[in-house]
């Protein structure tokens, strides 16, 4: 082949020149004009390496898109600030892509229209960089770790039939509510909280491995075999049982809940709201107990007490005791209301004593308000009673003695006015306070002898008797006579004695 003109050139293809021909000059700056193309690889047997920046061979005479081999066993496609790396590095063929002006760059592989990417080998990428975004939204990220199985292990998941879920099925996560329908769980850890609507156990079951672990069930649950709870178990719904049930520890029940017990509800222990009682109590209640305490819950107040060393029993009232027992007798520290009749051998009351029945056999002193010291009934404070007779006295006398010398002693009517009184001299008064020994005031009838005596024979003191006037009346004929200080005698047949002791 000779040599040619630019204008005669043709397209060069691959075999179509020799080495006798000579191309003095190739003008590539026009794209469009078929016959000024040549293939390279038909025209330069080595290509200069070049870096990314630099290509070996350039398209279009862009300096910076082109192809280039920066290292041995490597080709890069240059285009601008980007670069695809294709090299072999040991055993592995890497591709890679960067770029200069931008420390995050995306490597998308796409097929047209509905095809699919197909590998011919196994995929193997590392799990810290396997990650699934959401395809309208790449803050959602899902990644897989394999941080748990076992070395030298490979673990095989398997998606199950999707026939009966309309096409769809759910990752089991955590920390996320999920519903879960026909799984099957083998040897599985709970450490949340579990919310089940049916279950069946067969085997055996451990609920809880600390003291701080609970059951609640809110439906009705039925135990065919035996059932053992190590901690708190509650139950919001019925708990049906057909047989013993045997409770170790403590039993409790919710506000507003209670315990029947026989066909009829013949006992039935009731806690509603601030209430606890027991109904329908038929028959002998024992309790054996070392120590009995009936205790508020709310207030922490005793209600009863049993003291097993002592054998004491306290009754309070408002946190306080009220009764206690005694190795004599009973101690009442308030007061006492009783609509039967009270009797006993011993008793200590230290409040009042309140009864509509009977109160007998009292050995020893009464007390009232007061502890009795010397008598057998001692009272502090008035008594009031609705008997027409006041009986008393002994073999030989029947005494009313003032507690205190010089206390006044009266007598009063319903009204509370003084009839009689007896001043703290010793002198009485009859309707008035008196101010001599007998002082009187209203009229007066003697039916029988009046005496006036001398109070000293001796020295003639006394035996007086002072009046404004003294009527005198004849028995007899009704006549009377009046002696005053005008008056020169008087008759009269009834006794009139003047005694003179001198």
């Amino acid at each position: 082949m000779a040599t040619r003109k630019i204008s005669d050139l043709t397209l060069l293809e691959a075999g179509s020149v020799s080495s006798s021909d000579t191309l003095l000059l190739l003008d590539n700056s026009d794209p469009t004009d078929q016959n000024k193309r040549t293939a390279v690889g038909s025209i330069f047997r080595a290509v200069p390496s070049g870096t990314y920046t630099t290509p070996g061979v350039q398209f279009e005479l862009k300096t910076s898109t082109g192809l280039f081999s920066e290292a041995q066993g490597q080709v890069g496609l240059a285009m601008g600030d980007a670069r695809l790396n294709l090299q072999k590095v040991g055993s592995t063929l890497n591709i890679q892509a960067r770029d200069s002006a931008d420390p995050n760059l995306d490597f998308t592989i796409s097929a047209q229209g509905t095809g699919v990417i197909r590998l011919g080998s196994p995929l193997a990428i590392t799990d810290t960089v396997f990650l699934v975004p959401n395809s309208s939204d790449n803050t959602k990220v899902a990644r897989f770790s394999t941080a748990q199985i076992t070395s030298g292990q490979t673990d095989v998941f398997v998606l199950p039939s999707l026939d009966a879920q309309d096409g769809a099925d759910t990752v089991v996560t955590t920390s996320t509510t999920q519903t879960l329908s026909n799984k099957t769980l083998n040897s599985p850890v709970l450490t949340g909280t579990l919310a089940v609507q049916a279950v069946n156990i067969s085997g055996n079951a451990t609920i809880g491995d600390a003291d701080s672990d609970q059951l609640t069930v809110n439906a009705t649950a039925g135990f065919a075999a035996a059932a053992t709870f190590s901690n708190t178990v509650v139950c919001q719904s019925t708990l049906s049982v057909t047989s013993h049930v045997t409770v170790g520890g403590h039993l409790d029940l919710g506000d507003n809940d209670n315990i029947r017990i026989g066909d009829g509800d013949d006992l039935k222990l009731y806690h509603n709201g601030t209430q606890s009682y027991i109904n329908n109590l038929v028959g002998a209640l024992n309790v054996e107990s070392d120590e009995l305490t009936l205790r508020s819950v709310t207030g922490s107040q005793n209600y009863l007490y049993a003291d097993q060393t002592t054998g004491v029993l306290t009754l309070y009232h408002a946190g306080a005791a009220a009764i206690t027992t005694t190795a004599t007798g009973i101690e009442v520290t308030g007061g006492v209301t009783a609509t039967g009749a009270v009797s006993g051998t011993t008793a200590t009351f230290t409040g009042n004593v309140t009864s509509t029945g009977l109160v007998h056999q009292l050995d020893g002193a009464l007390g009232i308000n007061m502890a009795p010291t010397a008598y057998a009934f001692e009272c502090q404070g008035d008594i009031y009673f609705e008997g027409s007779n006041l009986y008393g006295g002994g073999t030989t006398e029947f005494n009313i003695q003032k507690r205190v010398a010089g206390q006044v002693l009266s007598f009063k009517n319903q009204g509370g006015t003084a009839e009689v009184i007896i001043n703290g001299a010793g002198n009485l008064g009859v309707g008035k306070v008196p101010g001599f020994k007998l002082d009187v005031s209203g009229n007066s009838n003697v039916d029988g002898d009046l005496s006036i005596v001398t109070t000293d024979p001796q020295t003639g003191t006394g035996g007086t008797v002072t009046a404004r006037r003294i009527v005198l009346t004849d028995p007899q004929t009704g006549a009377t006579a009046t002696l005053d200080s005008t008056s020169a005698g008087g008759v009269s047949r009834g006794k009139v004695y003047f005694h003179s002791f001198n």
